[in-house]
């Protein structure tokens, strides 16, 4: 004998996610995404929405970023702001730098035995920030996230080649790391600087 039918109520019609769909930019989103670039509530509700879903829906999330907005960099670091797990944030922080439009520049003092160095990056209409890492016997001493930037260390030392700086630090901050040194929650929204660095 067959199994009968029950009816269970009306049944709700999926509706797809907004990465989901493959659709050209342009729509509710893409408007929403244009927004955040002058309206802080946006940019603030985004990253809520962002901090209320499971891992699946976050990546969608971010795909539909970079697939709808016309400059995804505001949009990137206020996921980057949120999201706590690590593999997620490195992620983010890596496609700022490939997909954002980041402003970087590199203040140094002393030799690679004692010295101090800050790397600023600023996005758009965001305050600049800067990791400052002062070492001396070679030895890392500190590590700091600094927001707003310290325009102390801009008066006081030149400003030089990113390159120059990240050839200084990246060997004093890889035998911190492999010395079980910490790193400063956020540290990878620098991860750009070091991309090209052989060292890290």
């Amino acid at each position: 004998m067959r199994g009968s039918l029950r009816y269970s109520g009306p049944v709700k019609p999926t509706r797809p996610g907004i990465a989901s769909a493959d659709r050209p930019r342009g729509g509710p989103f893409s408007s929403l995404l244009d927004q955040i670039l002058h309206d802080r509530t946006a940019l603030d509700g985004l990253a809520f929405a962002y901090a209320e879903l499971a891992a699946p829906e976050r990546h969608a999330l971010v795909r539909a970023v970079l697939q709808d907005a016309a400059d995804p960099t505001r949009a990137l670091a206020a996921l980057l702001a949120v999201e706590e797990e690590p593999r997620a944030r490195r992620r983010l922080a890596g496609l700022i730098q490939r997909h954002g439009r980041v402003q970087q520049t590199a203040f140094l003092t002393g030799t690679g035995a004692e010295g101090e160095a800050r790397l600023l990056q600023s996005l758009p209409n965001l305050d600049p920030e800067s990791l400052r890492v002062a070492w001396k016997d070679s030895k890392i001493m500190l590590i700091e996230i600094e927001s707003p930037y310290d325009l102390k260390m801009e008066a006081t030392a030149p400003a030089v080649s990113v390159a120059v700086t990240v050839e200084t630090l990246a060997p004093l901050l890889w035998k911190h790391i492999r010395a079980g040194g910490q790193l400063p929650e956020g540290v990878e929204r620098f991860a750009g600087f070091f991309s090209g660095a052989s060292s890290l």
